[in-house]
Protein backbone atom coordinates (compact mmCIF):
# COMPACT_ATOMS: atom_id res chain seq x y z
CA UNK A 1 0.00 0.00 0.00
CA UNK A 2 1.37 3.40 -0.99
CA UNK A 3 0.51 6.56 0.93
CA UNK A 4 0.14 9.70 -1.17
CA UNK A 5 -0.79 13.31 -0.57
CA UNK A 6 -3.60 14.66 -2.74
CA UNK A 7 -4.61 18.28 -3.35
CA UNK A 8 -7.76 18.78 -5.39
CA UNK A 9 -7.28 22.52 -5.76
CA UNK A 10 -9.93 24.96 -6.94
CA UNK A 11 -12.44 25.23 -9.77
CA UNK A 12 -12.57 22.08 -11.85
CA UNK A 13 -9.70 20.53 -9.87
CA UNK A 14 -11.89 18.33 -7.63
CA UNK A 15 -13.61 16.77 -10.67
CA UNK A 16 -10.31 16.15 -12.43
CA UNK A 17 -8.82 14.61 -9.28
CA UNK A 18 -11.74 12.24 -8.76
CA UNK A 19 -11.41 11.03 -12.37
CA UNK A 20 -7.63 10.73 -12.03
CA UNK A 21 -7.86 8.71 -8.83
CA UNK A 22 -10.53 6.45 -10.34
CA UNK A 23 -8.22 5.65 -13.26
CA UNK A 24 -5.22 5.04 -11.00
CA UNK A 25 -7.24 2.74 -8.73
CA UNK A 26 -8.77 0.91 -11.71
CA UNK A 27 -5.22 0.23 -12.89
CA UNK A 28 -4.65 -1.63 -9.64
CA UNK A 29 -2.82 0.91 -7.50
CA UNK A 30 -3.35 0.38 -3.80
CA UNK A 31 -3.33 3.83 -2.23
CA UNK A 32 -3.80 5.40 1.14
CA UNK A 33 -4.70 9.04 0.57
CA UNK A 34 -3.98 12.04 2.78
CA UNK A 35 -5.89 15.01 1.36
CA UNK A 36 -4.68 18.56 1.92
CA UNK A 37 -6.19 21.89 0.95
CA UNK A 38 -4.35 24.32 -1.30
CA UNK A 39 -5.37 27.31 -3.32
CA UNK A 40 -7.81 30.17 -3.00
CA UNK A 41 -9.60 28.91 0.11
CA UNK A 42 -6.32 28.67 2.02
CA UNK A 43 -5.14 32.00 0.61
CA UNK A 44 -8.34 33.79 1.66
CA UNK A 45 -8.02 32.38 5.16
CA UNK A 46 -4.89 34.54 5.53
CA UNK A 47 -2.15 32.22 4.27
CA UNK A 48 -0.63 34.08 1.34
CA UNK A 49 1.36 31.01 0.25
CA UNK A 50 -1.88 29.15 -0.52
CA UNK A 51 -0.68 26.11 1.41
CA UNK A 52 -0.54 25.62 5.17
CA UNK A 53 2.76 24.72 6.89
CA UNK A 54 1.25 21.47 8.21
CA UNK A 55 0.38 20.49 4.64
CA UNK A 56 4.08 20.72 3.74
CA UNK A 57 4.77 18.31 6.62
CA UNK A 58 2.32 15.78 5.16
CA UNK A 59 3.90 16.09 1.71
CA UNK A 60 7.38 15.57 3.16
CA UNK A 61 6.25 12.56 5.18
CA UNK A 62 4.53 10.83 2.26
CA UNK A 63 7.11 11.80 -0.37
CA UNK A 64 4.37 11.51 -3.01
CA UNK A 65 2.19 14.45 -4.05
CA UNK A 66 -0.57 14.51 -6.65
CA UNK A 67 -2.17 17.83 -7.57
CA UNK A 68 -4.38 18.86 -10.43
CA UNK A 69 -5.11 22.37 -11.78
Amino acid sequence: MTRITVAKGDGIGPEIMEATLAIIKAAGAELEIDEIEVGEKVYLSGNTAGIAPESWDIIRRNKNFLKVP
